[in-house]
């Protein structure tokens, strides 16, 4: 049985939402992140008797779709798509023999002709674009496709996707659709509204030159600011709907927490799992749990999960790209936590060119924290906090952000929730989005598992120790 129930446990201004999204026409959800685009749009296809929906989104939100499909709807409902070019659209295909009524898709996907060519059979009724400001640059190969030097034909791109199924009705999702200026808008546009907004690069131009300022570059046009913006609002109102957390911070309670499930890739999973086999090994020969062997292995076993790199391995992480996924997607402030001072500085260098953000460490002296802390808390343009718990999980104010990552745990829950309560104090005008992206089939389900439970039958009873035991023990059963 799902957990919750459409559409019933939906908030009033969700049902509103809902009434007009279910309108035959196209629709972009612009609402902030955390009010709940999710549940509106599977109540859409829900309640619309939709009855081959197709989600698309960023490699690092599959899994968190099927969770919440799970939750709301039901499962074995979901068809995931997974591995390699030649076998990702496997899922989607055996979904009719399973009598799976929900197939999601990472935006990858439509650079390949051979994936696009198969896509065009299957009659889709609704399709969702989360995140679609993925789409804002209609140059590249995802949007446009790309010229076969062969044929001279054009191969692969939404916008021949959207060709294939002129009747499916088109839901866009994004908290933050403008990422730089107004022309960022057009490809979403387009999706909605192909008649208004055509799919060419000449009307991307023309709408570029009334929506921003712009000179000749070297290279086209330059762009350098925005204009006409309150015409545009007026322009695509009948077909966007923006909700603000302002704004819904009624039906919102003060701290909700939000748990994103993630899928390593191969080169990730393998690594991890090699660790977590050495941690075995290392037991079964009678090695004590509290032994410095055992925890610096469980040390190394976190660190992949997070990103191997830390170690000094070359590899993907699930946990970075589902970062730099969120920060792209969310023009609001963020507060990012991790145990590891390592991964902290890594995150520093990945952002460190195109967001301006601030860094709070063991290594950052004392006065030079408070500095930080106001620089964040009074200039709009740092955008992002990171941070270790250990650090700056006390003793802090971070209130200009009401949205919080905690991309690994500490021991003991108490420690995690101080950490939050940096943003959960006075001075916050909005309810606080904790996020908790979990690695499927990992540490992080062990631990977020036993930490909920010891948390509900005492806060401080359980000390760290005790949990590392218990942990060690369930990953060793398993």
């Amino acid at each position: 049985m799902p957990r919750y129930t459409l559409p019933n446990d939906l908030y009033t201004y969700q049902k509103e939402d809902c009434e007009k999204l279910l309108q035959p026409q196209n629709w972009l959800v612009f609402s902030e992140m955390g009010t709940g685009k999710t549940p509106e749009t599977l109540n859409v296809i829900e309640q619309g008797g939709f009855q081959c929906p197709l989600i698309v989104c960023p490699n690092s939100l599959k899994l968190e779709w099927k969770r919440q499909i799970e939750e709301w709807v039901g499962k074995d409902m979901t068809a995931v798509c997974t591995g390699d070019s030649y076998t990702k659209l496997g899922p989607i295909l055996y979904s009719f023999k399973n009598g799976q009524k929900y197939r999601i898709l990472n935006y990858e996907s439509f650079r390949s002709e051979i994936n696009l060519e198969i896509l065009s059979y299957i009659p889709f009724d609704i399709i969702v674009f989360d995140e679609i400001h993925k789409l804002r640059n209609p140059k590249t190969k995802l949007v446009e496709g790309s010229i076969n030097k062969l044929t001279g034909k054009r191969e692969g791109g939404i916008w021949r996707f959207l060709e294939q199924h002129p009747k499916a009705k088109i839901i866009g999702l994004s908290g933050s659709p403008i990422m730089n200026y107004p022309n960022d808008l057009y490809v979403p546009l387009s999706a909605c509204n192909p008649k208004k907004y055509p799919k060419s690069l000449g009307s991307w131009h023309a709408f570029m030159y009334k929506y921003c300022w712009w000179s000749d570059g070297r290279y086209g046009p330059y762009i350098y600011g925005s204009r006409n913006l309150d015409k545009l609002r007026e322009e695509v109102s009948p077909f966007v709907i923006r909700r603000t957390k302002k704004e819904i911070l009624p039906f919102l309670p003060d701290k909700y927490y939000k748990r994103s499930l993630l899928e390593m890739r191969p080169d990730q999973r393998k690594l991890y799992n090699q660790m977590e086999d050495e941690l075995r090994i290392l037991l079964d020969t009678g090695e004590p749990l509290w032994s410095t062997n055992v925890l610096s292995t469980l040390t190394r076993l976190r660190q992949i999960n997070l990103d191997p790199k830390i170690l000094g391995i070359t590899c993907s992480s699930a946990k970075t790209d589902f970062l730099t996924d969120l920060v792209e997607a969310t023009g609001e402030k963020l507060v990012i936590f991790s145990c590891f001072e390592k991964y902290i500085y890594l995150l520093s260098t990945i952002f460190f060119r195109d967001i301006p953000h601030i860094v709070i460490t063991g290594k950052v002296p004392v006065n030079n924290r408070i500095e930080e802390v106001q620089r964040f808390q009074n200039d709009d343009k740092i955008k992002l906090c990171l941070g270790t718990i250990q650090t700056m999980g006390e003793g802090l104010t971070l209130t200009a952000s009401s949205n919080v990552v905690l991309t690994d745990r500490w021991w003991n829950q108490p420690v995690c929730e101080q950490a939050i309560d940096r943003l959960h104090r006075i001075g916050q005008k909005s309810s606080v989005q904790v996020i908790y992206p979990i690695c499927e089939n990992s540490i992080d389900e062990s631990l977020d598992h036993i930490l909920e439970r010891k948390h509900e039958a005492s806060q401080q009873y359980y000390g760290e120790a005790a949990v590392r035991q218990v942990l060690i023990e369930e990953r060793i059963k398993r």
